[in-house]
């Protein structure tokens, strides 16, 4: 459960400077992969290095097509790659899909919120509303905590 603490740190960091400022500081992301490698390489998380490298590497493909659909950041494919070397391939391949989920309802949320549904629901590939995206870092952090518990034995 130790390694549970630098990546609630990390969402909770990213998660207000993307609400906040719409971007994710890449150095709090170089931090957190600096950190979390270090962990893996020692043993001190619950994952060794290979294992971390991986869930780095599945973290990064899988945000990979959103990225280039314009559909998130760069910086939101980069926080799921650093979440994959605390995670592992197998729990950061389910934190990407709860956070996709999350972010469906999110952006349906948002565009609720500022009552510009008809714009979402006709543009339905993108998660804008008029030129303003969705911050979404708070998806990454509700699908990550869900695989999280999902995943403990």
């Amino acid at each position: 459960m130790f390694y549970l603490l630098p990546i609630l740190g990390l969402l909770l960091v990213v998660c207000f400077t993307d609400l906040r400022y719409r971007k994710i500081p890449n150095v709090v992301l170089v931090v957190g992969a600096v950190y979390g490698l270090m962990l893996s390489s020692l043993r001190l998380g619950h994952i060794g290095l290979s294992d971390a490298l991986l869930g780095f590497l599945i973290g990064l493909l899988i945000f990979s097509f959103p990225y280039y659909k314009a559909w998130i950041g760069a910086g939101d494919v980069k926080l799921m790659g650093v979440l994959g070397i605390y995670l592992g391939p197998s729990v950061t391949m389910t934190a990407a899909v709860y956070s996709m989920l999350a972010g469906g309802v999110l952006a349906l949320i948002y565009s609720l919120q500022q009552a510009q549904i008809k714009k979402v629901l006709g543009n339905l590939s993108e998660l804008r509303v008029g030129n303003q995206r969705m911050p979404y870092a708070l998806a990454i952090f509700l699908g990550t905590c869900l695989a999280i518990y999902t995943s403990r034995e």
